[in-house]
């Protein structure tokens, strides 16, 4: 690891992993932040070669969770799940409902800006809706720091099977007649001394499995 790294403070609010968007990590530590995002790609990866995303959700999000605890995430309260099988409307409103209770107004506005800058850039976002025949699978991953300097991250996951693909604008933000959403998320979060007793694991595991890992500041 960068050594520097532990002190140096992210200029960038949000950034895209693959088909993962990360944000509020402007001000946190650079270190930090890379565990995150480390420790949730690496559980993406595992969960993936479990269960299938497209077509067992529900299994693929609780093993998804179940490896970030025993990387040392305490997996806060239960999941909160919307699934719509003739889903029709807007699948971002969607996902802010259900997600409301538990982020800041803030971190929901971090959100907005962070799929706004996703929008201008046409590769980026063909990789974050990460389209399986008529299937995105999308993940957004607000990241905090609360008071008792514990990191806080809720992880959630968006499958959305489209009937007819007929645009090319962001898929969330307009209108969706007759599809099937499925949305789960969680708030998980990690203590300071749990954190720094997993990440030299962490960077190894990352190291062996970054040949997919890629990473664009937004």
């Amino acid at each position: 690891m960068d050594i520097s790294s532990n002190t140096r403070l992210s200029q960038n609010n949000a950034v895209a992993v693959n088909n993962m968007l990360f944000t509020g990590l402007e001000g946190q530590a650079e270190a930090d932040n890379n565990f995150v995002k480390h420790c949730i790609y690496l559980a993406q990866i595992k969960a993936d070669g479990v269960y299938n995303s497209n077509t067992q959700p529900a299994q693929w999000f609780d093993h998804f969770a179940g490896i970030l605890w025993s990387f040392g995430w305490s997996l806060e309260e239960q999941p909160v799940v919307l699934v719509q099988t003739a889903f029709s409307g807007s699948v971002q409103e969607a996902w802010r409902r259900l997600t409301a209770p538990l982020l800041a107004r803030s971190q929901l506005t971090q959100v907005e800006a962070g799929l706004a800058a996703l929008e201008k850039d046409a590769a980026l976002l063909k990789q974050f809706s990460a389209l399986s025949g008529k299937t995105f699978n999308s993940y957004i991953l607000p990241v905090s720091q609360n008071t008792r300097d514990e990191l806080v991250v809720v992880i959630s996951h968006i499958r959305f099977i489209k009937l007819v693909l007929n645009t090319n604008y962001l898929f969330w933000q307009v209108h969706q007649p007759m599809s099937q959403l499925d949305i789960r998320a969680r708030k998980l979060l990690i203590k300071r001394r749990a954190m720094e007793a997993n990440r030299a694991s962490v960077e190894q595991a990352i190291r062996e499995n970054a040949s997919r890992f890629e990473e664009y500041q937004l």
